[in-house]
C-alpha cells in the first residue's frame, strides 16, 4: 500500500513522522480529496501561500470539517461569534484592529525580562533531577503563565486555565461533533469564568490584555462580551499551545542531532535562528482551514466552488521548490516565508509573544544545561497529542549529559 493510501491524519504512522506522506502529496497529489475530513488538502508551498495572501478566494468563515462546523465541533458554544481566526473583512478589520491594542510591539518587548525570569525559575526546578520532563517542567508553564499574566488571570487558576486549553486544543480534532461530560463542563467553567472576569475588568480596568480588549472601543466598535470571550479563546492557543509545542520540537530536533546542540550551546546567540529553523522543520501547527468561494485553479489542480481546504503549512515548509534539502534540519539555515504562523491578513497575533519566549527559554536551558540527551525512559518514538491541527510531544524525558 502507497503513502498516499496510507495517508492518515489520526494514524500513528503520520502522527510520528508526517512528512514523508506529505512529500508523496505535494508530487502525486498535491490537491488531495480527505474523505474523512470532506475537505481538499494542499500541500504545496505556491498553493498554500497562495490561499493564505488571497481571503476572498479563500474564506475563514463557514468552514465544514467531516459536514459539521466549528460550533457543532467545538463544545465551546459561542454561538455566531466571530474570531479573528473565523472572519473575513470587513469584521476580520475591525477586530483585529481592536485586539492588535493588545499586542503591540512595545508590549511584548516588555516582556523579556520576565519570561527570562520565569525562564531561569523553571529550568532551574526542572534539571535538579535527574531525568526530567521539558513539557511539564518548562514548556507548558513557561507560555501558560505569561498569557494567563497577560490576560489577567489569578494564580490560582493557572491549572484551570491550562486545562481548558488542552481541552479547546483535543476539541479541534473532533469531527463527531459530541463531547464528553468533562469537555462540556470544562467549557462551561471557562466561559463562566472568562465572563466573570470581563465584566469585572469592565467596571475595573487593571491595564492587563482583558481590560485592553473590554474597553476597545466605544458604541458599534466595542467588543461584545462572546467576542471578548471568543479572544480570550484565541489567545490561549495563540499564546499558549504554539509555543508549547515550538518548544517541544525544538528540543526533540536538537537531541536529536547533537552536534547542532553543541554548536548551540557554543553560540547561544543562535537560538532565535534555531527557532525559525524549528518553526520550518517540524512546525507547531500543522493545516489551517479554509473554504474557497468560487472555483479555483491552483498549481496542483482545481478545487470547487464552497469546498474545505486544508492548508498544510507544515507540508509548504518542506517543500524543495522553496527550501532546499527540506528534510535537513540545519539551525544555521535561517529560513525565510516560513508558514508556520500563517501568512497575510491572518498571521499569527501571538507570533511575537512565541518567537519571544522560545528563544529566551532555549538560552536558559542551554546555559544551565549545555548538553542534553534522552533520558532512559524517553521512548524513542515521541507520543504526540490528538490535534491534527496541531503538533507538539506530550512529553519529552531528557537528562544532563
Amino acid at each position: 500500500m502507497s503513502l498516499l493510501e496510507r495517508f492518515d491524519f489520526f494514524s500513528p504512522e503520520v502522527k510520528n513522522n508526517p512528512y514523508p506522506f506529505f512529500a508523496e502529496m505535494r508530487e502525486k497529489a498535491p490537491v488531495l480529496w480527505v474523505e474523512r475530513f470532506q475537505a481538499y488538502a494542499i500541500t504545496r508551498y505556491e498553493d498554500v501561500a497562495y490561499a493564505l495572501k488571497n481571503p476572498a478566494l479563500f474564506s475563514s468563515e463557514d468552514i465544514l470539517l467531516a459536514g459539521r462546523n466549528r460550533e457543532e465541533r467545538s463544545p465551546l458554544k459561542l454561538g455566531s461569534v466571530s474570531s479573528l481566526v473565523t472572519s473575513d473583512p470587513p469584521l476580520h478589520t475591525r477586530l483585529r484592529g481592536l485586539v492588535s491594542r493588545a499586542f503591540t510591539p512595545k508590549r511584548i518587548s516588555d516582556l523579556e525580562p520576565r519570561v527570562r525570569e520565569l525562564s531561569r525559575g523553571f529550568v532551574a526546578e526542572m534539571t535538579a533531577r535527574e531525568d526530567f520532563d521539558l513539557m511539564d517542567g518548562l514548556a507548558t508553564p513557561l507560555p501558560v503563565t505569561i498569557i494567563a499574566e497577560m490576560l489577567g488571570i489569578e494564580p490560582s487558576r493557572y491549572r484551570d486555565f491550562k486545562r481548558w486549553s488542552d481541552m479547546i486544543a483535543a476539541s479541534t480534532s473532533n469531527l463527531s461533533g459530541e463531547h464528553s461530560e468533562e469537555a462540556l463542563r470544562s467549557a462551561q467553567e471557562m466561559l463562566a469564568y472568562m465572563t466573570e472576569v470581563a465584566e469585572a475588568r469592565r467596571r475595573e480596568p487593571r491595564g492587563d490584555l482583558i481590560s485592553v480588549l473590554v474597553q476597545g472601543g466605544e458604541g458599534a466598535s466595542a467588543l461584545t462580551p462572546q467576542e471578548v470571550n471568543s479572544f480570550a479563546i484565541l489567545l490561549l492557543i495563540a499564546g499558549n499551545e504554539t509555543t508549547t509545542n515550538l518548544l517541544g520540537n525544538a528540543l526533540n530536533a536538537l537531541v536529536r542531532h547533537p552536534e547542532q546542540l553543541e554548536w548551540l550551546s557554543q553560540n547561544p546567540s543562535a537560538c532565535a535562528a534555531t527557532v525559525e529553523e524549528t518553526l520550518r522543520y517540524d512546525s507547531p501547527v500543522v493545516t489551517l482551514l479554509r473554504r474557497t468561494t468560487q472555483e479555483i485553479e491552483l498549481s496542483g489542480g482545481k478545487i470547487p466552488a464552497q469546498s474545505s481546504v486544508l492548508v498544510v503549512v507544515a507540508s509548504a515548509n518542506h517543500d524543495p521548490r522553496k527550501f532546499p534539502d527540506p528534510d535537513r534540519f540545519d539551525i544555521r539555515r535561517e529560513p525565510q516565508g516560513v508558514m508556520s504562523f500563517g501568512h497575510g491578513i491572518h498571521f499569527c497575533l501571538g507570533a511575537p509573544l512565541s518567537r519571544l519566549e522560545a528563544p529566551v527559554a532555549l538560552q536558559e536551558l542551554l546555559a544551565r544545561t549545555p548538553r542534553l540527551a534522552f533520558a532512559p525512559r524517553q521512548p524513542e518514538r515521541v507520543e504526540y497529542g490528538p490535534s491534527f491541527t496541531l503538533r507538539g510531544p506530550r512529553s519529552l524525558w531528557l537528562r544532563k549529559n
